[in-house]
């Protein structure tokens, strides 16, 4: 028998419930790692992080990070103002990006051909298949790897300025409903 059928078993014995009806403790999930990044005037980004804090907060399953996030929510914002210089709105784009298992793997392929080139260990000028040689052509057009992403969701809109607390709460409760409720 190979010996890796008991181990399979013996680790989806644990997701089975039992026959008495209980399948023990509710086991609670680990938080997922979001990053805000807010271009707005600094009284303005403070605000809405404070908001889109408080409500992850409530929400729960969220932890604020500046580095290493598995999703990045971007937001974007433009003052509109009246003719007397007043601002009456705002517009806000909202970009959602995911970071996963998918851009790990880009960013690793893409450092090693970065690695390759730079030490020399392939030679542009070297007789190469013709799509490998338009890879090394191309490499140094590869985006810097620590931001890749994958492009989850795109909103744009114009709000009242008195309704920016609103739109963030309403930001953070999209992201949490879409994205970690089918956790």
């Amino acid at each position: 028998m190979n010996p890796i059928i008991p181990l399979l078993m013996w680790n989806l014995s644990f997701a089975i419930p039992t026959f008495g009806g209980a399948a023990g403790p509710p086991v609670p999930q680990q938080a997922v790692r979001v990053r805000i990044e807010i271009s707005a005037s600094e009284q303005t980004k403070y605000a809405m992080q404070s908001h889109i804090a408080q409500t992850f907060q409530s929400l729960g399953g969220v932890q604020l990070v500046e580095a290493d996030p598995r999703w990045t929510i971007k937001i974007v914002t433009l003052t509109i103002q009246d003719q007397q210089g007043n601002t009456t709105a705002l517009g806000v784009s909202v970009v959602v990006l995911e970071h996963g298992p998918q851009m790990d793997m880009l960013r690793t392929l893409t450092q090693a051909w970065r690695y390759i080139i730079r030490a020399g260990l392939l030679q542009k000028d070297q007789p190469l298949e013709v799509g490998l040689r338009q890879l090394i052509a191309g490499i140094d057009q590869l985006p810097e790897t620590d931001d890749l992403g994958t492009l989850a969701q795109h909103k744009m809109s114009l709000i009242p300025v008195n309704k920016l607390a609103g739109t963030c709460q309403d930001i953070a409760s999209d992201f949490h409903a879409r994205f970690l409720r089918s956790r």
